[in-house]
């Protein structure tokens, strides 16, 4: 099937490992010229090797922290440049850290705000006039399936992701009659650093090994397994794609079944 993805330009937003990479890989297949970013100089040089192995269009790459106001714009700014716009964009950062709600510090909020939430409010602000101007655009923003289900320890995720999710999709509101299509991705367990950060938690918590945890874990999805970064880049491909026009303003879970919700 061709999505219609060659040649387009893509922003993908600490896209050096996990499921950034996953679907800067993917994105880089499709025949998309991808743009990445990511705190770590070593681990940016890592993941542009492996997106120019694949072939096709050149991969560029910035070092940035999406959680920092002037980092994340320079790289928004440079990478549009050397795009020379931009036709997609996926919203993606780390995951704020886990705790109890009545031990968090004002300053973790903050810091929680910036990282999850806001890194995708000035990404789009840097993207929309772009596309409302060519009359087209896709908007892609991977968050969790506390959008749905709150999950436990999991506080700051839980109040920031669903703040995301509302954004998104009122901006698929305001943007829609412009060709603009807005997405918000929620996802389940996946092989990232990020699980084994949030596995390690509990493990500590529960007194457990990590072994037990990742087998309760995987057993909570209806697959019975946690998934891979490239069926979250094939999912997120499809949406960027034309294939996907007539959708916008979802709310799409990606999780092996483990949201045991209707809607």
């Amino acid at each position: 099937m061709d999505l219609g993805l060659k040649k387009k330009r893509a922003i993908v937003l600490a896209g050096t490992a996990g499921l950034g990479l996953g679907v800067a890989r993917t994105l880089t297949e499709e025949g998309c010229r991808v743009a990445i970013c990511g705190r770590d100089e070593a681990r940016l040089a890592d993941a542009l090797e492996s997106l120019r192995s694949i072939g096709g269009e050149p991969a560029f790459g910035l070092a940035a922290d999406v959680s920092d106001a002037g980092s994340l714009c320079s790289f928004m700014t440079e990478a549009i440049h050397v795009l020379g716009g931009a036709d997609i964009l996926v919203a993606n950062a780390g995951g704020p850290p886990p705790g109890r709600m009545i031990d968090m510090p004002d300053d973790a909020f903050m810091k929680a705000h910036d990282l999850s939430f806001m890194s995708v409010v000035r990404a789009c602000r840097a993207v929309v006039p772009i596309m409302e101007a060519q009359g087209s655009g896709r908007i892609i923003a991977l968050t969790s399936t506390s959008v749905k289900v709150a999950l436990e320890n999991l506080g700051l995720s839980n109040i920031y992701r669903s703040a995301v999710a509302g954004y998104i999709k009122t901006l698929a509101i305001e943007t829609g009659r412009s060709g603009i299509r807005a997405h918000t991705v929620m996802t389940g367990p996946f092989v990232t650093d990020r699980t084994t950060q949030l596995g390690t938690a509990a493990c500590e918590r529960e007194g457990i090994s990590m072994d037990e945890w990742l087998t309760r874990a995987a057993a909570g999805t209806l697959v019975g397994r946690f998934g891979d970064p490239a069926e979250m880049g094939a999912l997120v491909a499809f949406l960027a794609g034309d294939r996907a026009a007539f959708m916008t303003g979802t709310c799409i879970a990606i999780d092996g079944g483990a949201l045991r919700t209707v809607s």
